[in-house]
């Protein structure tokens, strides 16, 4: 929905890498360290590619296990990677509590509190 939201706006959108298949992840470790850290590392450099290619990032950071406002690993290193290109970095939601709250204020992230209309 927020996908086609951006489109009908005239924004160009790159998905994340695993969205099309979410258990890629859990394929790779199952196949032992080896081929699971080549295929992150594969993961992250595409990352960065995508992030390279766009003005700016959105990130949709829904609650996750019962944590709200999620942001994982993959997407703190996305954004500061973001960060580093000078790209523009939305948040969906507040910026999360926990041990990297400092750092992603650092990021200087926009947040939209849900109101797409503040980036289109």
């Amino acid at each position: 929905m927020i996908k086609k939201i951006l489109e009908n706006h005239g924004h160009v959108i790159t998905l994340p890498n695993t969205y099309r298949y979410p258990a890629a992840e859990r394929k790779y470790r199952e196949l032992g360290y080896k081929q699971h850290s080549e295929w992150k590392a594969g993961m992250f450099r595409q990352s960065l590619k995508n992030i390279e290619n766009n003005d700016a990032v959105l990130v949709l950071n829904f609650e996750k296990n019962k944590i709200p406002n999620y942001i994982g690993g993959a997407t703190f290193i996305e954004m500061y990677d973001a960060f580093r290109l000078k790209k523009k970095i939305f948040l969906y939601n507040d910026i999360p509590t926990g041990i990297f709250k400092d750092e992603i204020i650092g990021f200087n992230p926009t947040v939209i509190h849900g109101e797409l209309d503040k980036i289109i």
